[in-house]
């Protein structure tokens, strides 16, 4: 087990100019999912929404348009290089209905029933206390408002066929490294029991789980993140050189081979109401 620490600022996946291109990466192929989410949820001109764990915006820039001038987006992250590049994407889509809070969600100061709405994806899952943070969220929303989150809710139902034994390897780093920092990759999982404890009234609790081939433009999502992980995995000290250099042979044969069949780790979308 490795002895690593994060930096305040840093993330397990890291923070830097190749993370904020994959991370547009990911939006793009993940942007209608979220766009039919927010839509159920009845986000809508003139709200106020908060987009936790915003990382370089790309959800936000969207939600910014779908709010419009009348309304708001509130973006919170704890990577200050991520916050000035939403900044800057910002800047130059025209968009000055974004506002950006610099602070860990763990130490973030939860206003009182603020917000109309609450968006996050990939963000629970990587906390120490996501049951803390959605008592935040709770508190933050005004009564009716919603939440709306994006996590995994099966990581393990992650493969990549034909496989080898590296692959369960990796698979097995990646699970050590958030175990390692306290997180859950699962932490959906747990999201209806919440639900029911703070009084949320459930609206939605749909399962995504994308299958692709090499060709298909969604299979291009976590080869992008399979690339990079592994050298992070052996800097963090949950993943062997030896290992990483094994993977990373692996999937340059998955990606040449068009029988490949990649199925994406289980998300669950998960909508819920603050009565009132």
């Amino acid at each position: 087990m490795s002895d690593s620490k994060l930096a305040d600022e840093d993330y397990i996946i890291g923070t830097n100019d190749l993370e904020v291109k994959r991370l547009g990466l990911q939006h793009t192929l993940w942007r209608e999912s979220a766009l039919g989410a927010w839509r159920r949820a009845g986000i809508r001109p003139g709200m106020r929404v908060l987009d936790l764990g915003c990382g370089p915006g790309y959800a936000s820039f969207d939600l910014a348009e779908l709010v419009g001038p009348e309304g708001e987006v509130v973006g919170v992250d704890q990577s200050e290089f991520f916050l000035k590049a939403l900044e800057h994407g910002a800047r130059i889509r025209g968009l000055d209905n974004i506002r950006t809070v610099h602070a860990a969600i763990d130490a973030f100061d939860w206003p009182d029933a603020e917000f109309d709405a609450v968006w996050t994806r990939w963000v629970l899952c990587f906390l120490p206390d996501p049951k803390s943070a959605l008592d935040g969220i709770v508190r933050s929303l005004r009564p009716g408002g919603v939440f709306v989150a994006q996590e995994y809710v099966d990581y393990r139902s992650f493969r990549l066929e034909p496989s080898e034994p590296v692959f369960d390897i990796f698979v097995d780093a990646v699970d050590a490294s958030w175990r390692h920092f306290e997180a859950d990759p699962n932490v959906a999982r747990r999201f209806p029991a919440w639900f029911a404890e703070l009084g949320l009234e459930v609206d939605e609790l749909t399962p995504v789980h994308y299958a692709a081939r090499p060709a298909d433009p969604i299979f291009r999502w976590p080869i992008s993140w399979l690339e990079e992980a592994p050298s992070r995995l052996v800097e963090l000290g949950f993943l062997s050189q030896d290992d990483a250099n094994e993977f990373n042979a692996f999937i340059e044969r998955r990606k040449a081979d068009p029988a490949t069949l990649l199925m994406t780790p289980c998300v669950l979308t998960s909508r819920a109401r603050k009565p009132g």
